[in-house]
């Protein structure tokens, strides 16, 4: 019997995260999924929680062998208040848990960034976006998996404004949207990043919206 494999995530108590850590868990794919959370949730059942702080990630000690690694961090300006949170989050606290995987000897990382991801892009979020996938590339993990979705859809715990008005758009005036910009479930792209958290390809692979909605 093939060796079942071992899961870390961050960030898997946002829309992305809880779905992919629901979909990990039921998978006989995986033998122990870990979540590294600010703050006990217990959300999804067969998920263990390890409470962390992400200003000091590299001190964190994970006693389970990991194979892969999924990164759903992310926050928006409003919510983080300034540049500078919004850096720490989406930039830094990113690196933080890429680097920690790569200590850790995982060789399988997936990430989350956004549609426009750009680090020569004149918007500040597109371009720390950009910024983040630059510097998980130059770390040597055998498969990075990059994820760049669109408008998300799906239900969050706290209120965001441009989305909600963005989820209007997207119901009413669908037929007006090109593919590569429509709005998608957060569920599809936790489907998606558990599909190819299989895969055994040893590249660099960005999948746009668009492709994220044919996978699933």
């Amino acid at each position: 019997m093939e060796k079942k494999l071992n899961a870390l995530v961050a960030g898997g108590t946002g829309l992305i995260g809880k779905e992919l850590c629901r979909i990990l868990a039921s998978d006989n794919y995986y033998d122990k999924v870990i979540s590294l959370v600010r703050r006990k949730s217990n959300q999804v059942s067969g998920v263990t929680e390890q409470v962390v702080n992400f200003d000091t990630l590299s001190n964190t000690t994970i006693e389970t062998e990991i194979d892969v690694a999924f990164c759903c961090l992310g926050t928006t300006m409003k919510k983080a208040g300034s540049k500078e949170a919004f850096y720490k989050v989406d930039y830094e606290y990113v690196e933080k848990f890429a680097k920690l995987a790569h200590a850790l000897g995982v060789e399988k990382f997936l990430l989350v960034t956004a549609i426009g991801a750009d680090a020569n892009s004149m918007f500040y979020y597109n371009r720390v976006k950009g910024e983040i996938e630059n510097t998980i590339k130059a770390i040597p993990f055998k498969s990075i998996h990059i994820f760049r979705p669109s408008l998300l859809i799906g239900d969050r715990e706290e209120q965001r404004t441009g989305e909600d008005v963005g989820k209007f758009v997207y119901k009413h005036l669908d037929f007006l949207i090109p593919k590569k910009y429509k709005g998608i479930e957060g569920s599809q792209v936790a489907k998606a990043m558990a599909q190819k958290g299989k895969s055994n390809i040893e590249d660099v692979l960005i999948y746009e919206s668009k492709v994220i909605q044919e996978l699933v």
